[in-house]
């Protein structure tokens, strides 16, 4: 059977895709492309060779894919790159872009080009939010009235020895939340028309924010209020309480996220379910108890499933990308009305 061709670029992140591809037998993990130690310690690790500049790697290797896993204001030039050099399927690290405009040039070159656009919003991979996808649309919670999430983490000291991640391009709104924000976009049928967004940079006074608290209201009357931070020890938050990357320590606490619906309510990802045994009055409401149901659901790793998929749409055996470049432009566009709100302290319509 014919292998993948496939190149990193970029090996922050980057590093973990490099050794999924490498352990998958239809891809050959063809060339990786940064620099510094780092980079040539990956690059060593994964057995292929290592290019400091991408350009010099798309003029010297012949490639079927190509992960780009740079930071955000790279995206759009790399993007035109690889879609000059003939390449014809791409998956292209969260967030798609710094800005909506970006989002677009990068949606447009790939039709142009007729090249297949895959955009890392991983979790959309993940069991856990499969189930969740198809819980809530079996109505069991009835309509949906509110949720609530946070993303509280305490990042590692070295994490700002980048200097872009004390940028606003490189800060918590288009880093993490936009992966919470996707997920929201990804399991409620749910459309988003405006957003208030109380932003500070108060934990390391960098220019880019630390911890933001935002609200987003929706179509159908349902409202969502969300809290992130990366300077905040604590358990909350979805990557540590699912324990689905092996490079984070798992931890045990409540949920980092609570939907409240007219029928129940339901905590993730401890997969709690909450309601009364009918809508009956000598069944429902404060003077009755609570039935609880809680499911169990096989982990697996995302990130690893991303990059099969990825692999498959390559060898056409997936047809449609699990998130295209529309919908995550739909996910940059909330998170950039959040920016905008966080700056000007109004609400934002989002477009």
């Amino acid at each position: 059977m014919k292998q993948v061709k496939v190149a990193v670029f970029g090996l922050n992140q980057g590093a973990r895709i490099a050794r999924l591809l490498k352990a998958n037998p239809d891809a050959e993990l063809t060339a990786v492309a940064g620099f510094g130690q780092q980079a040539e310690d990956v690059a060593k690790e994964v057995d292929a060779p290592l290019y400091a500049d991408y350009n010099d790697l798309l003029a010297n290797e012949e490639l079927d894919a190509a992960v780009i896993a740079l930071p955000n204001f790279l995206h759009v030039p790399a993007c035109k790159a690889c879609c000059d050099a003939g390449i014809k399927f791409i998956l292209m690290e969260k967030p798609i872009a710094n800005t909506p405009e970006e989002a677009e040039q990068i949606i447009a070159m790939c039709k142009e080009a007729d090249a297949t656009l895959l955009i890392g919003h991983h979790r959309r991979s993940s069991n856990l939010f499969l189930f969740l996808k198809d819980f809530l649309a079996s109505g069991k919670l009835g309509k949906i009235v509110s949720v609530q999430s946070s993303f509280g983490i305490a990042k590692e000291i070295h994490y700002w020895d980048a200097e872009w991640h004390q940028k606003p391009e490189g800060s918590i709104l288009l880093i993490n939340a936009i992966h919470d924000i996707d997920d929201l976009n990804n399991v409620f049928d749910m459309k988003p028309t405006r957003v208030y967004a109380a932003k500070r940079s108060t934990i390391r006074g960098y220019e880019g924010e630390d911890n933001v608290s935002l609200l987003v209201e929706f179509e159908n009357g349902a409202t969502a209020t969300y809290f992130v931070s990366d300077g905040t020890p604590s358990p909350w938050n979805y990557d540590l309480l699912a324990g689905e990357n092996e490079q984070w320590c798992k931890q045990e606490g409540e949920d980092s996220m609570r939907i409240f619906g007219t029928e129940g309510s339901f905590g993730f990802p401890s997969m709690t379910f909450y309601h009364y045994p009918s809508r009956e009055d000598h069944e429902f409401g404060w003077r009755h108890p609570l039935v609880k149901e809680q499911f169990s659901v096989e982990p697996n790793n995302p990130m690893e499933s991303e990059v099969n998929h990825f692999i498959d749409l390559a060898l056409g055996k997936d047809a449609v990308p699990r998130c295209t470049g529309e919908q995550g432009l739909a996910s940059l566009k909330i998170i950039n009305a959040a920016i905008k709100s966080g700056s000007t302290r109004q609400l934002v319509d989002i477009d």
